[in-house]
């Protein structure tokens, strides 16, 4: 885990090595000599300002630039030379070839027996010749001084470089730390992951879509614990069933022709049941798991009503029941394929529970912005104390004083699941004379 912290305090240190190096190589290319050029460019900026000797203070000239000077006609004699021109003699010797040298840039005089060096500055004016002669021991300790200042800078650099670049380091990984945590603790099936997103670039936006992928990997893994646990709870049942009757007209009553056929339908049948209920249990493991949404659209009440009591007119005629519908033209706000799975579980339960020459009645009207929709059905209420309980999963609630069932104990919980995701009331009453389910669709604003 420490392995990109190196890298990036190697990186953030390399960088601050590198300017560094930077400045060491400006100051020794560049600037070595800077102090020495600045000092000969005003002294030679003062001293071509000299119109005649005359009229020139040379003292005040020496002492403004802190040089000694050496004046001479074009001739070569001499019109001033300062009380404190060092290397008097040599100087005084050597005017012919300095007067030819002038312009030809700084000269340096030292003697075998001196220490000190000194820098010639030679400038032709109206007059003749100036020559500024001024010792180099400035220069030099200028020089060292700011060598000496370098090496604090380069000492102070490096220190704030190191604490620096331990300090961006971790403030820079420490968020592809935690990613990287995260993305181990999801490959060990923990999804509930909800790393703070602190910056807003690529590493902000890595942060995000590891959160949102956490969430779409708790859902698929919730899809596969409800669907594990649906079936293992509800396909039990119905192939234990099949098992028994092909096992009965195979082993017993496969020469008994109405024995046979009878048992032969059941099996049928319960094959039936068990494909709804796959169906039952596949639907509701998705709402459950929250990876599959909704889109609400805008459609006609009447319409779709006529065409779901259409879908149930068969079944209806089976057990003798009429359908009725009772509804006020509307607009519906709701998610249509959901809606039709709403309508057929509440209607598959009615006419199911419906006694014979009985009527069931769907109805909708106005609840303020939104549609009011209930199916109701005759025949012995719901109890009470299941009235809060039918919503369930797998709850069956007893009919008739025996056990009975509400669709495939699924039916319900799926309606449930639906409703919830819209955000609508629902809710059901059942009395003696009838059982009515009931819902509101989404408001139209």
């Amino acid at each position: 885990m420490k392995h990109i912290v190196s890298k990036l305090m190697i990186g953030f240190l390399s960088m601050a090595l590198l300017a560094v190096a930077l400045v060491w190589l400006i100051q020794a290319v560049f600037l070595s000599d800077s102090y020495l050029n600045q000092r000969v460019a005003t002294i030679e900026a003062t001293l071509s300002e000299v119109d005649s000797f005359a009229s020139t203070d040379f003292a005040s000239l020496e002492s403004s630039l802190n040089i000694s000077l050496l004046a001479v006609d074009a001739d070569g004699a001499t019109v001033y030379q300062s009380d404190t021109l060092p290397m008097r003699g040599l100087i005084l010797k050597n005017i012919p070839e300095m007067i030819d040298s002038v312009g030809d840039g700084i000269q340096y005089l030292q003697n075998d027996s001196a220490e000190t060096r000194y820098a010639l500055v030679s400038l032709q004016v109206s007059d003749g010749y100036l020559f500024a002669v001024f010792s180099m021991i400035d220069v030099t300790e200028a020089s060292r001084v700011l060598l000496e200042q370098l090496w604090i800078i380069t000492a102070v650099l490096i220190s704030a470089a190191l604490l620096l670049s331990v300090f961006l380091s971790r403030l820079f990984s420490r968020p592809i730390l935690r990613v990287t945590k995260a993305a181990h603790e999801m490959a060990d099936g923990r999804y509930d992951i909800d790393l703070p997103v602190t910056t807003k670039d690529e590493i902000g936006e890595l942060t995000n879509t590891l959160n949102e992928l956490g969430v779409e990997l708790g859902k698929a893994e919730n899809l596969r614990k409800e669907l594990i646990a649906n079936v293992s709870h509800e396909l039990r049942a119905p192939l234990a069933i099949i098992q028994g009757f092909a096992e009965t007209v195979r082993d017993i009553t496969w020469p008994d022709e109405k024995k046979r056929t009878e048992q032969l339908t059941m099996i049928a049948e319960e094959a039936t049941r068990l494909s709804g209920l796959v169906t039952d249990i596949l639907d509701y493991s998705k709402l459950e798991s929250g990876t599959e949404g909704i889109a609400p659209t805008d459609f006609e009440s009447g319409q779709t009503l006529n065409e779901m009591i259409g879908r149930f007119e068969i079944e209806a005629g089976k057990k003798d029941v009429a359908l009725e519908l009772t509804c006020t033209d509307g607009t519906i706000r709701f998610d249509r394929g959901k809606f039709i799975q709403v309508m057929s579980n509440l209607l598959g339960n009615a006419v199911q529970h419906a006694p014979k020459r009985s009527v069931v009645r769907v109805r909708c009207e106005a609840a303020g912005s939104a549609l009011k929709i209930s199916v109701e059905n005759a025949g012995k209420p719901i109890p009470p104390e299941e009235i809060g309980k039918i919503w369930d999963r797998y709850h069956r609630a007893p009919q008739s004083g025996r056990a009975g069932s509400l669709g495939t104990g699924l039916g319900l919980a799926i309606v449930k699941s639906i409703l919830t995701q819209h955000g609508v009331n629902y809710g059901v009453s059942s009395d003696a004379t009838k059982t009515a389910f009931w819902f509101e669709t989404m408001p139209i604003e």
